[in-house]
């Protein structure tokens, strides 16, 4: 039958395990919830593109509606300066034609940027569309791969608490008392390996005669940070 020591690098290695099962499922929300955010954001990336097309082609209805009746108002304004009294009223309607005139080139330029600017985003829409689809998809399955891995989370976790507690019972006497009080007090921090002579905890040398105890798996605390001690190697 193995010494303490031997058993405390198997309690360790498990509780450490453990700990691990335990720190991934706590972050599973949390990454579930960055995805979650990333597929919201390309999806109202694609909804603003839409919205942006939407809002595009109401102004251009808005402006050639506006071209339309001005260019009506020129016509008016034509046959008004062919029917004028005199001087003043054919240049004043001259001058309202020109203004008009001008109203109309404004708005055929704004319009035409516009037509361009739809174009050029009803041309990205499809690729657009790809990535959000893409996007939900990647989301559903990562969605599926977590549950996955939540479930062997458990079933790992429970089968290592079967093997810790099996491992448990194989400390004996006074090794036993002193771990249970330990790892009350301090969890998994209440152990630590011994690489080369070096508490891997608080990195101070430990003898050679604890080293030769280590060696011969005796139940071993480091002089100063008070842990179970085990050999790495």
């Amino acid at each position: 039958m193995p010494g303490p020591a031997v058993i405390l690098k198997e309690l360790h290695r498990l509780r450490r395990h453990i700990k691990d099962l335990e720190v991934k499922t706590e972050q599973a929300p949390k990454q579930l919830a960055t995805q979650q955010k990333k597929l919201a954001n390309q999806e109202e990336a694609f909804k603003q593109t839409q919205e942006q097309l939407k809002t595009l082609g109401a102004e251009i209805r808005d402006k050639e509606g506006s071209v339309k009746a001005t260019q009506a108002q020129i016509k008016k304004y034509e046959k008004q300066m062919d029917e004028a009294g005199n001087r003043k009223e054919y240049d004043t309607l001259k001058a309202e034609i020109a203004s008009e005139k001008a109203h109309v080139a404004k708005h055929e330029d704004e319009i035409l940027t516009m037509m361009a600017e739809t174009e050029e985003k009803n041309a990205k829409l499809p690729e657009a569309e790809a990535i959000v689809k893409k996007a939900r998809a990647d989301f559903a399955q990562f969605e599926k791969d977590q549950q996955e891995r939540l479930a062997r989370f458990v079933e790992d976790k429970a089968r290592s608490q079967e093997e810790l507690k099996a491992a448990e019972a194989t400390l004996e006497g006074d090794a036993r008392l002193k771990y249970d009080r330990l790892v009350a007090a301090k969890g998994i921090e209440a152990l630590a390996g011994v690489t080369g002579r070096t508490c891997s905890a608080c990195y101070t040398e430990i003898t050679s005669q604890m080293l030769n105890e280590l060696k011969h798996e005796m139940f071993l605390l480091c002089k100063n940070c008070g842990r179970m001690l085990y050999l790495e190697s």
